[in-house]
């Protein structure tokens, strides 16, 4: 089983946490039709769609929190998708209110090594049992 998946998530998070702009530094490992869902996305009732898409996420996060910190936990390929536990520590940017939650992502790879879709969700075992690895 090849880590690379595991790399670029673990990359992708990493540069989030610094504050890079990552959609735009790594722009060349997402499929242009990719989507972003999760519980920002149910608000609007629907993924974000593609590069446009994800800086709109990006704004979204940015007009809630100051500050926003994924520490990964554990992290592992499952076919051709990689999943991503750990926590957000978040800071609200109106209240100032520190948030913490546990939380998961589920990364999935397109046959040319490409992003095309990350699932984010509130609860781990949600996403665990979206891999087929109910625990």
């Amino acid at each position: 089983m090849s880590q690379e998946n595991v790399e670029t998530v673990r990359l992708l998070v990493e540069r989030w946490n610094v504050g890079g702009r990552v959609f735009d530094d790594l722009a060349d490992i997402f499929d242009p039709a990719f989507e972003l869902d999760g519980p920002l996305a149910s608000v609007a009732g629907e993924p974000y769609q593609g590069h446009t898409g994800i800086e709109k996420w990006t704004r979204d996060i940015d007009e809630q929190f100051s500050e926003w910190h994924i520490a990964q936990q554990e992290v592992r390929e499952v076919g051709n998708q990689v999943i991503s536990l750990g926590a957000i520590r978040a800071l609200g940017r109106a209240s100032g209110i520190v948030v913490e939650f546990r939380s998961g992502a589920v990364v999935t790879f397109g046959a040319d090594g490409r992003i095309t879709r990350i699932r984010l969700y509130a609860d781990p075992d949600e996403a665990l049992k979206a891999v087929g690895l109910e625990e």
